[in-house]
């Protein structure tokens, strides 16, 4: 081979080295979301790289497999060409060889890989829009040799008892999320923003089930009554919405709000019956969403909606501020009236260093943000079911369980239902 021939080959493979590494780190940095948007959009160029991050990893093996010949193929070449450089002679020996070797690897590195390398990592999008077209082809032409290598990787794969995936997971979990919420707020975030943003992650996690006021809380007013009676149980559990039922809170056929009286004549308040009032109950099941819920709140115009259970009764009712509570903590109902259903104690209080007054009906993400307690996994799904199992009975006041240093306290209980609680860290701050 001639020195000329030897050089074109040499600048061929390097180009083929470069849009190879170029197609593989772009397709893999571009954002995969934009590139969907700009596809649906009717952007021929997105469409294009869309249908190849469809089929990634067939394409990454196949940038692999151009990537692996074009360095043998440029070593086979590039070696004895540029030692004929150096020398002059037609089969160099000796050091010359190794300078050309050198050098080689060097024009490999620089050129055919770090190169193309950064420049896709700067601008993945313009270079994947750029490169899609011939990666398609390349993948067309190679297809039936990437099939083939990929069906004798996964058999090994398979082998070392691992099951294969073909695509790419491009999602992060939620604790991976949650642990760069972690990292940036000791960077930049301010520690009001870190918890919202925690928050905001666990919302898509919960349903209504976990957010409800339970069947036993919830404060409801007979369909026979009148506006007098509507304005006695406001006054008397400080609620302003009531579930308006016929017998018990399987039979909800309303919602009623106690504003709802300034529509009718001062004098007619009291006598007016409050089915004239009420508007449609909005039902859910237990595990809508949250983010679904507040959709259906939305398109009802309700604030208010009842939750039943698998067997088709009332498990509770949720509201739109309970929703909110687990978003942005809670919500003083002097200056937001959502809910008008409430317990005593909604969620905690601090009691001291160390010391967290807590409601029964926390669940383990709430628990754990309010005091630092991390419930194991178990049967339950409240800081109440958590106590009751360890007992193993329904526990009385002042009955105490511990667990790896923390010390839980039964303060109050409603019959057979625990409804307050104190969370006493470990160690001097727990006053232990």
């Amino acid at each position: 081979m001639s020195i000329s021939t030897g050089l074109l080959a040499i600048a061929a493979l390097l180009a083929a080295n470069a849009f190879f590494v170029a197609a593989e780190f772009s397709l893999v940095a571009v954002d995969r979301a934009r590139m969907e948007a700009a596809a649906a959009d009717g952007d021929a160029g997105a469409r294009r790289v869309v249908a190849l991050l469809r089929r990634l990893t067939v394409h990454l093996s196949g940038a692999q497999f151009g990537i692996t010949l074009s360095a043998l193929m440029l070593g086979f070449v590039a070696e004895p060409t540029v030692a004929r450089i150096l020398t002059g002679e037609t089969h160099p020996t000796g050091p010359s060889v190794l300078v050309a070797i050198l050098l080689a690897t060097v024009l490999h590195l620089v050129v055919g890989e770090q190169v193309p390398k950064y420049l896709a990592l700067a601008a993945p999008e313009r270079l994947a829009r750029a490169l899609a077209p011939a990666v398609t082809v390349a993948g067309m032409i190679g297809r039936p040799v990437v099939a083939v290598l990929n069906g004798a990787a996964n058999g090994v794969v398979r082998r070392l008892g691992v099951a294969p995936r073909t695509e790419l997971d491009p999602s992060h979990t939620l604790d991976e999320i949650e642990d760069l919420i972690r990292t940036a707020a000791d960077e930049t975030l301010d520690p009001e923003d870190v918890a919202l943003l925690t928050r905001s992650i666990r919302l898509a996690d919960k349903v209504a089930a976990d957010v409800l006021v339970p069947r036993l809380d919830v404060h409801t007013i007979d369909a026979r009554s009148v506006g007098s009676d509507l304005l006695a149980e406001a006054q008397r559990t400080g609620c302003s919405r009531f579930p308006v039922v016929e017998e018990d809170l399987d039979h909800v056929v309303g919602v009623v709000h106690v504003k709802s009286l300034l529509t009718v004549s001062r004098d007619a308040r009291g006598q007016t019956p409050i089915v004239g009032l009420m508007v449609e109950a909005l039902a859910v099941p237990e595990t809508r969403s949250l983010d679904g819920l507040m959709e259906d709140f939305r398109r009802a115009g309700s604030a208010m909606a009842v939750v039943v259970d698998e067997h088709g009764g009332t498990a509770g009712v949720v509201t739109e501020e309970d929703v909110l509570e687990e978003l942005i903590g809670e919500i003083d109902d002097d200056l937001l009236d959502l809910a008008g259903q409430a317990s005593p104690l909604s969620r905690t209080q601090v009691d001291g260093p160390g010391n967290t007054i807590a409601s029964g009906r926390l669940g383990p993400d709430d628990v754990f943000e309010a005091t630092g307690f991390k419930m194991p996994d178990g049967p339950y799904e409240t800081l109440a079911g958590f106590v009751i199992h360890r007992l193993g009975r329904i526990p009385e006041i002042t009955a105490m369980v511990e667990y790896e240093g923390w010390r839980i306290e039964v303060l109050a209980v409603d019959g057979r239902r625990i409804v307050t609680l104190r969370v006493v860290a470990p160690g001097p701050e727990g006053g232990r």
